[in-house]
């Protein structure tokens, strides 16, 4: 994996930092420039998030293989890609054979992916039964609310900080831990063009993915794996939890964790802690652990845990 964080007031030398992109950059607007790259490279896929004012004129082209997408933070001018308006909500997108053809009339906040075409079909094959992205075709346009987009927006940045929170030894685990995120975050606009299996086969799926879900307590599966693993499309799984249990898979799960959790904490075998518990279940973030703990159960682990041991003394 690798890493660039640099300050640049000198509009080429940015424009020639990101690594595998080819580009270059004109200066729009007035003033000195001052520009901000964050870029991380894992294998082929890319993360980043770039910053500059005032505004740039980009041309080139996205690294080879994959298809570039960008989620503007923020933007005090205007946005344009090859040579049209990009609409509020609107997701920015080239692939390596389009000139990017992209404008920022003013200052701008914003991240960058760029995911491999064999991972992008992976992921379209599963959750949404295409069968293969023709990279031939026009690049896709594809909107959301101006608000939906912005909150997706800040999730990408949020796991890029989460990477680089990581210490230097460990980013590269970390960058593979959100990877499956960083598809969902932006290939979830894609529409899914599946039909919907009948009633008795919706039945069947839920099975399967209450087997899946409590075989998988300790290593929670993404929405990638359970699609493979019960053969369904992502849309099917919803609708199926939706009937058989009254919620989504993923409530469902963090629904089984927690039980499975306060089942462990009542326990209260000797050097069983909160800490042990939370991690076994693949609760990485111990704070909201106990709150989701809480809103389930109605009392924090820790007071489960001191229950379960006074009764066991």
């Amino acid at each position: 994996m690798q890493v660039i964080e640099a300050q640049f007031d000198d509009i080429d030398a940015m424009a020639a930092s990101p690594l595998a992109w080819h580009q270059d950059y004109e200066q729009l607007g007035r003033g000195r420039f001052h520009g901000a790259l964050t870029q991380v490279v894992l294998n082929s896929l890319q993360l980043g998030r770039l910053k500059w004012s005032p505004g740039v004129l980009q041309r080139g082209t996205a690294p080879a293989g994959t298809l570039a997408f960008g989620m503007p933070i923020r933007a005090e001018g205007s946005l344009h890609v090859r040579r049209r308006p990009v609409v509020a909500g609107e997701l920015i997108a080239a692939n390596s054979r389009d000139d990017i053809g992209f404008a920022a009339t003013g200052a701008t906040d914003i991240v960058v992916t760029a995911l491999p075409i064999p991972m992008i079909e992976r992921w379209l094959s599963v959750r949404r039964g295409v069968d293969r992205l023709d990279v031939n075709l026009p690049t896709p346009h594809l909107a959301v609310r101006a608000g939906e987009m912005r909150r997706r927006a800040h999730a990408l940045a949020g796991l890029l900080d989460r990477i680089l929170a990581a210490a230097p030894c460990n980013q590269a685990r970390a960058a593979r831990s959100v990877e499956s995120q960083i598809f969902d975050v932006i290939l979830d606009m894609i529409p899914s063009a599946e039909i919907i299996e009948p009633l008795h086969h919706r039945a069947r799926i839920a099975r399967q993915v209450l087997d899946v879900l409590r075989a998988s307590l300790e290593s929670p599966p993404t929405v990638t794996e359970l699609c493979e693993r019960t053969g369904a499309r992502e849309r099917t799984l919803y609708l199926c939890c939706m009937e058989a249990f009254g919620r989504p898979p993923a409530r469902l799960l963090a629904e089984l964790r927690l039980n499975a959790a306060r089942r462990a904490l009542s326990q209260s075998r000797e050097g069983v802690t909160v800490t042990s518990v939370a991690a076994l279940y693949g609760f990485t973030h111990f704070g909201r652990f106990s709150q989701s703990y809480l809103r389930q159960f109605g009392e924090l682990p820790s007071e489960t845990l001191a229950k379960a041991a006074g009764w066991r003394n």
